[in-house]
């Protein structure tokens, strides 16, 4: 049976009772956790301490972030930049 990331993340904190330290909360809130998730204002303590991402324990209130522009681009290959460089000294000079 795979972990979920709340299990996860109890087991980035050592234990229930070291997790709900670390968050400030009674071990039980923990507990309680497994069956109604992490509350939204819990998140991002839960994330910070353990590293589990705040998508992974809430993914109804932080989904994925779509890739942004630059993830999107691709680098500039030499062969390119002279391409580039051309266009811009033609853009310049009309300009002038």
């Amino acid at each position: 049976m795979s972990q979920t990331p709340l299990d996860r993340a109890i087991a980035e904190a050592g234990s229930g009772v070291a997790l709900a330290k670390i968050v400030g909360v009674t071990p039980m809130a923990v507990s309680y956790w497994k069956v109604r998730g992490v509350p939204a204002h819990q998140v991002l303590v839960v994330e910070s301490a353990t590293g589990v991402s705040r998508h992974e324990l809430r993914p109804d209130i932080y989904p994925e972030r779509a890739p942004t522009l630059n993830a999107n681009l691709r680098p500039i290959s030499p062969a390119d930049q002279s391409a580039d460089d051309a266009v811009q000294s033609s853009s310049m000079s009309a300009a002038l």
